[in-house]
């Protein structure tokens, strides 16, 4: 027993010990507060609209001017960008056309935010194409018109490296184009510039240099909320950082954070979360994996993000296949664990109804007992009842026969003795006590009695008297069956009790069972 003790304690204690190490080893908290930001992405979904529409009632306005709208037009279509590509292209190129009349830099700030949304659409070469259009005036402009002119080049150029991954010499020249992007950028943003940091943190990630970058990039993520889009890049470049020192844990905690991030701004392009998904494929954690793969394409989908759709087919299939195997073996099992709950189902539904006979014998013979406990009651008591009378009549016959004898008038008590005054009236107070114990005990007697008779030949009594036939017929009820034994208690003679019983079985509905039928008296 001591053995077993021990034995049951040491597996309680590698239970307990391997939960804490999956607890510390694994982001189960991360993944929950994903998995509530997810929950609430139709909230942030209708309060993204809500802004799309703010603006646009702005810019329906009676009286805007040319400028206000085709700005109001851009801010929309830098709206939509990472969220829903096909109306980020329609807003742009109505910033495009209502542009042509306008002057100074609008009709230039029009032209890249249209190349803006091709790129996010996947439509390179046109962005691309409009993009080198604009190269020579944007040289030629002013600090501000650089800084957009570059920042929407590294966007395309981005776009494209993605979604050009594995073509070695394309994606090299866009690659070339993205890091000039990147330079200039550094360059012409202020010091201390949030975009700026994050570029400068970007580049030291892929040099190396992950030190730096993590105390520039965390400086970032305590200055800027969650739902904003360089929190979400900075916390995407962290879990690379993570990844390069092999922290598995902190690479997954920070990829959870930055797809929280992106679902929060709205970016539905973002590859935080199915760069996620296939880690959790990679720790064989299939259901968390294929739920956030799905998710991703689904918002891709909804987006109309082709880049972001292109790299995520390159993981749909395996992880597919690996969650269809694990239902599979989840349905296999299942099918085992309904056969087992079948047979305990059944098993137990057979001692239900055992227990529920039980229960109903037990009932029952709670009931018989609580009668026969009342009936036991009634006639101890008046047992008792006709015990004192009788006692009573004998110590006055006592005192009687005393006193006539010490007066010498012992012929004066013989005369009274034979002439029978003494036991004048004791039969009739017997028949009453008799009545009296009957009708306390079966109170409907003579009703059922009467039910077993003909309609015809039924009794009827003074209340609370019975008639003779009754009576004999309740010692009959009361378990006295023999013709003589029912003589002598009630004085008749043998003779008469049997005309009696023969008189009410021949008035009988049932003859040969109306006894039987008159022990069941009192018992329903």
């Amino acid at each position: 027993m001591k053995n077993l003790f021990f034995i049951l304690i040491l597996a309680l204690t590698a239970i307990s010990a391997k939960a804490e190490n999956e607890k510390w080893d694994f982001p189960n908290e991360e993944l929950h507060q994903l998995d509530r930001t997810i929950a609430k992405a139709p909230q942030y979904e209708k309060d993204f609209n809500h802004r799309v529409d703010s603006i646009e009632k702005l810019m329906n306005r009676r009286g805007i001017s040319i400028q206000s709208k085709v700005e109001k037009l851009m801010q929309i279509t830098s709206l939509y960008r990472q969220t829903m590509t096909d109306s980020s292209l329609l807003y742009a190129r109505k910033a495009v056309m209502e542009s042509t009349s306008a002057g100074g830099d609008l009709k230039y700030r029009a032209a890249l935010s249209y190349a803006d949304a091709l790129g996010a659409a996947g439509v390179f070469d046109e962005a691309i194409e409009i993009l080198d259009s604009l190269r020579s005036e944007s040289a030629a402009g002013d600090k501000k018109m650089k800084i957009w002119y570059y920042s929407v080049g590294r966007r395309v150029f981005s776009n494209a490296c993605g979604y050009m991954q594995g073509l070695v010499n394309i994606e090299k020249k866009y690659r070339t184009r993205y890091i000039e992007c990147d330079d200039s950028l550094v360059n012409l943003l202020p010091s201390g510039d949030n975009y700026r940091n994050f570029i400068l943190a970007e580049r030291m990630v892929e040099n190396g240099d992950l030190n730096d970058s993590k105390h520039l990039l965390e400086a970032l993520m305590k200055k800027l909320p969650t739902g904003d889009n360089i929190y979400g890049m900075a916390a995407y470049q962290m879990a690379l950082i993570y990844w390069k020192q092999g922290n598995q844990n902190a690479y997954a905690s920070y990829l959870a954070k930055a797809a929280e991030s992106d679902i929060q701004g709205g970016v539905r392009e973002g590859f935080a979360l199915p760069a996620l998904a296939v880690w959790l494929y990679q720790q064989e954690k299939i259901d968390l994996a294929f739920k956030y793969i799905n998710y991703a394409l689904e918002e891709a989908y909804k987006g109309n993000a082709r880049v972001r759709m292109v790299s995520l087919a390159r993981w749909v299939p395996d992880i597919d296949e690996a969650y269809r195997r694990d239902i599979s073996a989840s349905h296999n099992e299942l099918a085992g664990y309904g056969v087992i709950i079948t047979i305990m189902f059944i098993a137990l539904m057979l001692m239900f109804v055992l227990l529920f006979k039980e229960v109903k014998k037990s009932r029952e013979a709670h009931r018989v007992l609580k009668s026969t406990s009342k009936l036991k009651d009634n006639y101890i008591g008046n047992f008792i009842g006709l015990c004192s009378t009788y006692s009573e009549k004998y110590h006055s016959l006592i005192k009687l026969v005393d006193r006539k004898i010490s007066s010498g008038q012992a012929s004066e008590l013989l005369q009274t003795l034979k002439s029978g005054k003494m036991g004048d009236g004791d039969d009739e107070n017997f028949y009453k006590e008799i009545d009296s114990v009957v009708l306390t005990l079966y109170p409907n007697f003579v009703e059922k009695i009467n039910e077993l008779l003909e309609p015809s030949e039924r009794i009827k009594t003074q209340r609370g008297i019975l008639t003779p036939e009754l009576r004999i017929y309740a010692f009959v009820r009361l378990g006295v069956s023999e013709s003589t034994k029912i003589a002598k208690i009630l004085n008749y003679s043998v003779h008469t009790v049997y005309a009696y019983r023969n008189r009410m079985r021949n008035r009988a509905v049932d003859r040969d069972k109306f006894e039987e039928n008159i022990l069941k008296i009192g018992l329903d």
